[in-house]
């Protein structure tokens, strides 16, 4: 399912209020599921932001960059830095899952840069204190790239604008994959102090393609669609019928709106092996914020569907802008 778009949708609505785009941090497990390459896509495809550096996280992250940059490559934006994550998150060892399916697009060619093998969180420390301005950070994976970079620099605090994300399922009787699978990471990332702005499956469950939207996209015929539209295709498993969820980058436009407090960690515990107890009750995101979830925490609680969708496809179907 896509689960960044809706962070991405948000990000566009918050910098059309501004006269300068904002500038992003944007961290992903491109490849399982087809929502970040998406997400990825609409990042760079829109005026309102500014990409500074680009992340992979979780498993096989080589693999991820090598995907990163062949489509990086495609919207002629092999300007912006990239780096490669540790395969494990700080819950667990990495995942020996089958090779996900969109890596069938990766060749010979597609060979990282030696720039791109640098270590994820040394690259989001830099590129957050080296900036004169302060910087979004972007997660639409697992944070554990963001909760280490939190760890080794507490200073770059001062450096974060905001996180927005996608996480959490703050009114679903159901645990959300990016929380649950490094919940430990989420705990150092929502206990930070950092204003925070998620975007959970009760929200990017809505936001799910259609067919007249994949013959828009199709229908465009510029080398970066035809890369998406492959991707979307191999994704499908051989079901046209198919269609993604965008929760990704549902993250991106206007018409999500929210309200503050809510935990996104309680119901993602069940992988704790003992460490904390699971709660039995999922978690409500009416409820107060608890202790070791900022405050400044804002949930996202509706979305403009029809709107955001001809956003992503529009802005998916022009050619690239970097070229």
């Amino acid at each position: 399912m896509l689960r960044f778009v809706g962070a991405l949708f948000l990000l566009s609505a918050m910098a059309a209020h501004g006269q300068q785009p904002i500038p992003i941090i944007f961290d992903t497990d491109i490849g399982s599921d087809i929502d970040d390459a998406l997400a990825l896509a609409l990042a760079l495809q829109s005026p309102e932001l500014d990409v500074r550096a680009v992340t992979t996280v979780s498993d096989d992250t080589v693999g991820r960059s090598r995907l990163a940059w062949k489509e990086m490559g495609l919207y002629g934006r092999h300007d912006i830095p990239l780096a490669t994550g540790a395969p494990e998150t700080l819950a667990g060892p990495a995942l020996t899952e089958r090779v996900p399916p969109q890596f069938q697009v990766l060749t010979e060619q597609d060979v990282l840069p030696a720039a791109g093998r640098r270590r994820a969180a040394d690259l989001i420390v830099d590129t957050l204190l080296e900036s004169p301005q302060k910087l979004t950070l972007v997660p639409v994976g697992p944070l554990t790239n963001i909760a280490l970079a939190l760890k080794m620099e507490p200073r770059i605090k001062e450096k974060i604008d905001r996180i927005v994300l996608m996480g959490g399922a703050f009114g679903l009787l159901r645990p959300e994959y990016n929380i649950r699978r490094d919940y430990l990471a989420a705990s150092i990332v929502f206990g930070s102090g950092v204003p925070i702005t998620a975007v959970g499956l009760d929200v990017t469950l809505r936001c799910k393609l259609e067919g007249a939207d994949m013959e828009r996209l199709r229908a465009a015929g510029n080398d970066a669609s035809r890369f998406l539209v492959r991707l979307i295709e191999l994704w499908q498993g051989g079901q046209p019928d198919q269609y993604p969820t965008l929760h990704d980058p549902a993250r991106h436009g206007g018409g999500v709106s929210g309200w503050p407090g809510g935990d996104p960690i309680g119901p993602c515990r069940s992988r704790d092996r003992g460490r904390r107890r699971q709660r039995a009750d999922a978690v409500h995101s009416r409820r107060p914020a608890p202790k070791d979830v900022a405050p400044s925490t804002l949930i996202a609680r509706e979305v403009n569907v029809r709107g955001f969708l001809d956003l992503l496809v529009g802005r998916l179907s022009t050619p690239p802008r970097g070229k």
